[in-house]
């Protein structure tokens, strides 16, 4: 086995502690790969899959593994005679750094303005986050990464935010950026964290992006509206849909 001194590429691509400095490449074997430039040399990361590549258990990711057994054995039992799936906390060490791996990618990705895969990366980390929370074994375990669920909650209301705004949708960007908004709130009111929730420096960034958007999207447009509505139906957000409807009925006339 040969290997390859990396002093000529450090020295090429500076390292720069003020920004967080990523690129793509292609692979020798065709594939696409992202790499981040970090202190001491260069991160690379699968573009799809598992950031690292590994296939746990024969799955493209821990999520699918664990989500694959949880319909067998919450209906069977887990083996130990509880009759209940449960993560140990091994398991659940093993899930928190499969995070830590989709956490340097969405974070690379958001930089590169991929956000379509922003959000994929997001959501699979929220699924991670799922599971220890519901079904890890020890009180550590379900506790661990919920002081973090605002902020990737957050990452993915921008992302979708973004790339609605990439397809010409300000309207539905805004819909997805308050939906953000409404889980981030429920998720401190469920924990009862009032404090948290007042200080939450993922609530203000959102906020702002909403009045950011809102300028966006014309006061009187028909479309606009109309397009706000269904989007309001769709998120069950009913409030907003009926203050949506008398808008209609009052500025257009028009019954929706």
């Amino acid at each position: 086995m040969s290997y390859v001194d990396l002093k000529t590429t450090l020295r090429e691509w500076p390292y720069d502690p003020d920004q967080i400095s990523v690129r793509k490449i292609l692979g020798a074997d065709g594939e696409i790969r992202i790499q981040m430039r970090v202190e001491l040399g260069v991160l690379q990361m699968e573009a799809e899959g598992r950031p690292d590549g590994v296939r746990p258990h024969g799955c493209p990711s821990l999520v699918d593994y664990h989500l694959r057994r949880l319909p067998k054995e919450s209906e069977n039992g887990n083996g130990n005679g509880q009759g209940e799936f449960e993560l140990s906390t091994r398991e659940c060490r093993a899930l928190r750094d499969e995070a830590s791996v989709y956490y340097r990618r969405y974070v690379a990705l958001f930089v590169l303005e991929e956000f379509e895969s922003v959000a994929r990366d997001t959501a699979h980390t929220l699924c991670i986050f799922d599971l220890c929370r519901d079904y890890g074994a020890e009180r550590d375990d379900r506790e661990c990464l919920e002081r973090y669920r605002p902020y990737v909650m957050m990452m993915n209301a921008r992302a979708q935010a973004y790339q609605a705004l990439q397809e010409g949708e300000p309207t539905s960007a805004l819909a997805h950026v308050k939906r953000g908004i409404l889980n981030i709130q429920a998720h401190y009111e469920e924990r009862g964290d009032d404090e948290a929730m007042r200080k939450s420096e993922e609530l203000r960034m959102l906020r702002n992006l909403v009045k950011e958007l809102a300028d966006q999207i014309p006061e009187d447009s028909l479309l606009a509206t109309r397009r706000a509505l269904r989007q309001a139906l769709d998120m069950e957000h009913f409030e907003e849909a009926a203050r949506l409807r008398d808008v209609l009925r009052k500025r257009y006339g028009q019954t929706p």
